[in-house]
C-alpha cells in the first residue's frame, strides 16, 4: 500500500512541475497511472497542494449524460481553476508560451455571490441557480502527459488526475438578464483565426448549466470541499475544442450573452 502511494505522488509531482513549466512529463509508467477515481482525485489534490496557488474556482467536464456515453466517462469530471490562469475580460491578449498544444472551446460559466456550503442534503440546481451569475467563458485546455507518436494512452483517470484537463479560464462580463435563453440550444460562434466556425454541442450533448453546478457541488462535498462565495464555476463544453498557437486569435461570440476575444501573443 505505501508503494502504490509513493508511485502516485511521484505522478503528482511531475505533473505539478510540468504545469509551472508549462511542459509536460517525460513518462508515464504503467505503475504510476491511477487505478480507479480515488487515486485519480487523490493525485489531483497532491498536485494541487504541491502547487501551492491560490484557486479561483472550479471547472468540470462530461457534464452531459449523452457526452459521458460518447467519450466513456463514468462520472463528471472536476479540476481547479488557479488564479495564476484566471482571466477576466472582454479583449485579452495571453501569452501563448503558456499554453503549449492547447485547445479552447466555449463554457457556459458562472461566478458564486453565495456561498453552497457543506451540508447533509444535496444542493439542487433550483437552489444552486439563485447563488450565480451568469459570465460567458472560454476554456483553455490541454494536458502535461508526453506527446507525439509514442505517447501513452489518456483516457478518463489520468484526466482526473492531470486536474481534469484544465489549463486556463478566460470569463466575460457578468450577464444580469438570462430570462429565457434556452442553454442547450443557444448558439454560439467559435472561431480561430480565418477558419471555419466551430460546431456547436447542441440539446443531449449539453448540460443544464444549474444541473452540472449542483452536480459539482455534491461531488466536491464527497472530498469535503466546498464552493465559496466569489469562486467561477464553468460548466462543460458548447462547442468543438479549436487548436490554437501563437499568434491565434479567438473570438467566442455568445451573441445576447456578450463576446470573448483573445489574442495568443
Amino acid at each position: 500500500m505505501q508503494h502504490r502511494a509513493t508511485e502516485l505522488e511521484l505522478l503528482a509531482a511531475d505533473l505539478a512541475e510540468a504545469w509551472r513549466n508549462a511542459g509536460v512529463i517525460d513518462e508515464l509508467p504503467e505503475q504510476r497511472r491511477p487505478s480507479n477515481r480515488a487515486e485519480a482525485y487523490a493525485v489531483q489534490d497532491a498536485m494541487a497542494r504541491l502547487l501551492g496557488e491560490p484557486v479561483s474556482g472550479w471547472k468540470v467536464g462530461a457534464t452531459s449524460q449523452r457526452m459521458r456515453e460518447l467519450d466513456g466517462h463514468d462520472d463528471v469530471i472536476p479540476g481547479r481553476m488557479f488564479a495564476s490562469t484566471t482571466y477576466t475580460g472582454t479583449d485579452l491578449e495571453l501569452p501563448a508560451a503558456r499554453f503549449p498544444d492547447a485547445r479552447v472551446e466555449t463554457e457556459f460559466a458562472f461566478r458564486l455571490v453565495q456561498d453552497l456550503e457543506l451540508r447533509e442534503q444535496s444542493w439542487t440546481a433550483e437552489e444552486v441557480a439563485a447563488r450565480l451569475a451568469f459570465h460567458p467563458a472560454i476554456e483553455i485546455i490541454g494536458n502535461r502527459y508526453p506527446k507525439g507518436s509514442h505517447a501513452p494512452y489518456v483516457g478518463s483517470l489520468e484526466i482526473i488526475a492531470d486536474n481534469g484537463g484544465g489549463i486556463g479560464f478566460v470569463f466575460g462580463e457578468a450577464v444580469t438578464d438570462i430570462g429565457g435563453v434556452d442553454f442547450r440550444n443557444h448558439p454560439i460562434t467559435l472561431r480561430v483565426d480565418e477558419g471555419e466556425a466551430a460546431e456547436n454541442f447542441l440539446g443531449e450533448m449539453r448540460c443544464v448549466p444549474f444541473e452540472a453546478v449542483a452536480d459539482l457541488a455534491n461531488h466536491l462535498a464527497s472530498r469535503g470541499e466546498a464552493l465559496h462565495n466569489g469562486d467561477f464555476v464553468s460548466t462543460g463544453a458548447a462547442t468543438v475544442p479549436q487548436h490554437i498557437k501563437q499568434g491565434s486569435h479567438v473570438e467566442a461570440d455568445f451573441g445576447v450573452l456578450g463576446t470573448i476575444r483573445v489574442h495568443f501573443t
